[in-house]
């Protein structure tokens, strides 16, 4: 286990929470039992005694699961996903880490948003005997556990610690999503079917400029070259984000400008962009652009694959609605915001 307060301070975001999440279950190890006692249960599995909780725990493997549970009778890797997609590599090269594991091994996947794995996989002989998948009536269609389950295990503990560390998974963006309507948007697929069907005034509005539009994921929403230099937009849900100095709060409504790779004056026209906007019919909704992580790397990357130049949030709480035709209008109202403010940018 590390020292919580000698971290180094380059760690990403995933890594700090990994061993934080360590550090929480080596010293309250009731909740590393009842952490156990959750995957396995849910899982239709037995449980077992708690042993100790170790992160990135292979020496030799190239794929590192982002903690391991040590109990009596069996191991648990769990793969973390916190803002990234999952990789279909990563889970296959846990499943075959855990088939030649001297004991037996089982591979739990915890996400805070949506997580697309092949059914294929999920049918294989490995998953079949390693892959503890949900299996219960809560949540039972998402084929992974998710962060907010565990926020809840968290949360209710009396213990300090574990008080601070749900703080530390709310700021991460993994708590509960309190609405009436579409708190389970991201558990369920049922509900986030219903809400890609209010994509509908979008599809409509690129359908009238004889533009490509298609359904994506659980609830998402592509757009192919609407302007010949823009070569995707891709409008979706998220639980969390990479950008951190947003006024936009979880869960968000997000927008991605993805520019052909040799287009490079459009690329250099959103570097370092970064402001904020209302929406005229709708003041309430306020639209944040920020610029690509990766920048100016960009810049300097010849490929002509296409490259996320920006990209836009706003708090999906102002979107949303009960009422199915006022929902259809702020999101086409979001998306042709968007979709101005990207070409005024660009084309000065």
């Amino acid at each position: 286990m590390s020292n919580i307060f000698l971290l180094p301070q380059n760690l990403s975001k995933r890594e700090r929470f990994a061993l934080s999440w360590e550090y929480l279950l080596e010293n309250v190890p009731e909740l590393g039992q009842e952490l156990v006692d959750f995957l396995t249960q849910r899982a239709g599995n037995f449980s077992s005694e708690f042993i100790k909780a170790t992160t990135y725990p292979y020496t030799t493997s190239a794929e590192q699961p982002d903690i391991l549970l040590e109990c009596q009778d069996f191991d648990i890797v769990c793969e973390h996903r916190l803002e990234s997609e999952l990789s279909t590599h990563s889970l296959e090269d846990l499943l075959k880490s855990a088939i030649h594991s001297e004991k037996l091994t089982y591979v739990a996947l915890i996400s805070n948003s949506y997580c697309l794995i092949d059914s294929q996989l999920l049918d294989s002989e490995a998953a079949l005997r390693h892959y503890l998948q949900p299996r219960d009536n809560v949540n039972t269609s998402m084929p992974y556990f998710c962060w907010q389950d565990i926020y809840a295990l968290v949360a209710q503990s009396s213990v300090r610690l574990a008080y601070e560390f749900s703080e530390y998974m709310h700021f991460m963006d993994m708590q509960p999503w309190q609405h009436s309507v579409w708190g389970n948007l991201f558990l369920s697929p049922d509900v986030a079917s219903t809400f890609s069907r209010n994509w509908r005034q979008v599809v409509e509005y690129f359908d009238g400029l004889a533009v490509t539009s298609k359904l994506s994921g659980y609830s998402g929403l592509e757009v192919t070259y609407p302007l010949p230099w823009l070569q995707l937009l891709y409008l979706h849900a998220s639980r969390s984000v990479q950008h951190s100095d947003l006024q936009s709060v979880s869960p968000y409504l997000v927008a991605t400008i993805w520019i052909k790779g040799d287009e490079r004056d459009h690329i250099k026209a959103l570097q370092g962009v970064s402001s904020s906007f209302e929406l005229p019919e709708n003041p309430e909704i306020m639209v944040e652009i920020r610029a690509s992580l990766a920048d100016g790397l960009w810049m300097v990357k010849s490929s002509s694959r296409p490259k996320l130049a920006a990209t836009y949030y706003t708090s999906l709480d102002r979107v949303v609605s009960a009422n199915s035709q006022q929902m259809q209008q702020n999101l086409l109202h979001f998306v042709k915001a968007v979709f101005s403010h990207a070409q005024s940018i660009t084309n000065p």
